[in-house]
């Protein structure tokens, strides 16, 4: 097991500072139970750390007692909070082939924002920032929007101010696969205990959720879907399917005289959505047409209007051309789609939105919607009109 008792022996360090962490750890027992169920479970090394007084892998948390000394306790039980949320928001696990710093940065930035509902998690030091305009995004948000924000040459706040530069998430070397699941059910016990406790804030509550739901590859949403949607088309035995009546084999027609899947994609191409979030859109949509030989497609681009000119239908069945649409630079309306399809659509349709949900939706599309969202905060707001997942670009 990677994981053992977090109450190591502290006989190597002073013992103010030993009692001070067994203090902070009773404080959030009583506190804030899902942090003293990591506290007491996460195994806890005591070094010189080559960054930060606390310092974790995701697995393990890495103490240097001697920088301790220059901080209160109320900044020690903050950093000590902080660091349990790198593992709970499995943050190591999620980074990927990410920049490290950067990566470290946007964590940092969502566990404080965080943090900052919480009450008797300590004193923020003024090392560690609140940038209101990242609230309520991922972490994969915040490092896509500062990854673009270096891309156009403006820097990030720790490049201007050296001292707001930190580096308490360091890569993990080891067996990464069998530590997640160990750690996995970890989160699970914290996050039972948070819910017992009852106080703990919704959007924390959220976040975690999220983390430790199953994750879904966005091919395999995709195939599910579009499965999905082909077999709930109404069947008839009074039109039996011809394909296999030659063999004596009868099986229920479609109410439909067409047995394949009609396919919308609504391609938001407005200002808002950036040029990489545009490119993946187009990959999605190339991913649509080589799940199946089932599928007709019609992709509509749309900003504050449908591009009639720039409407294509791919035939499944046939060689499929290249994906190219061209982003746009106007507003967003959906209105004009959901206009579209009532008077344009076939019959038993699917609707798929790729967006970054930056608009009004005033009324349903007539048909199963599929909304693609690249910005998780918007994702509540189409609940009442489809199925909506999000997805990290």
């Amino acid at each position: 097991m990677l994981l053992t008792r977090g109450w190591l022996s502290m006989a190597n360090i002073s013992s103010s500072f030993a009692t001070s962490l067994e203090k902070i750890r009773v404080q959030f027992l009583f506190d804030h139970p899902f942090l003293s169920v990591m506290a007491l479970s996460l195994p806890m090394h005591f070094r010189t750390n080559q960054h930060e007084i606390f310092e974790t892998d995701g697995i393990s948390i890495f103490v240097d007692a001697v920088m301790s000394e220059s901080l209160s306790e109320q900044h020690l039980k903050y950093i000590y909070a902080h660091t349990i949320l790198h593992v709970l928001l499995k943050h190591a696990f999620r980074m990927g082939e990410r920049n490290h710093g950067m990566w470290n940065r946007s964590s940092d930035i969502v566990i404080n924002l965080l943090l900052s509902d919480f009450e008797r998690v300590g004193e923020r030091p003024e090392n560690e920032v609140i940038l209101e305009k990242f609230r309520d995004k991922s972490v994969e948000e915040v490092y896509n929007i500062l990854y673009q924000e270096v891309e156009d040459g403006e820097g990030t706040p720790d490049e201007q101010n050296p001292q707001e530069q930190k580096l308490d998430l360091i890569q993990n070397k080891g067996d990464t696969d069998s530590a997640e699941e160990e750690i996995n059910t970890l989160i699970v016990q914290a996050m039972g205990a948070a819910k017992k406790q009852g106080n703990t804030p919704s959007s924390f509550l959220e976040v975690i959720n999220e983390v430790i739901r199953p994750k879904i590859d966005l091919e395999t949403l995709l195939h599910t879907y579009m499965t999905e949607s082909f077999f709930d088309k109404k069947s008839d035995f009074s039109r039996p399917n011809r394909r296999f009546i030659h063999q004596g084999i009868y099986l229920p027609g479609y109410t439909q005289e067409q047995n394949r899947l009609n396919l919308y994609i609504a391609l938001d191409r407005s200002m808002s959505i950036k040029k990489e979030t545009f490119s993946k859109f187009l990959g999605i949509i190339d991913s649509v047409l080589r799940i199946s030989s089932d599928f007709k497609v019609t992709v509509l681009p749309f900003d504050e209007s449908v591009d009639i000119d720039k409407i294509v239908t791919y035939d499944a069945q046939d060689i499929k051309p290249a994906v190219v649409f061209e982003k746009g630079n106007g507003g967003t309306l959906f209105e004009p789609v959901v206009k579209y399809l009532n008077t344009q659509s076939e019959m038993e349709s699917t609707l798929m939105v790729l967006s970054d949900g930056f608009f009004k939706i005033e009324s349903a599309p007539p048909m199963n919607t599929l909304f693609l969202v690249s910005e998780k905060q918007n994702m509540k707001r189409f609940e009442a009109y489809g199925d909506v997942f999000y997805f990290d670009i």
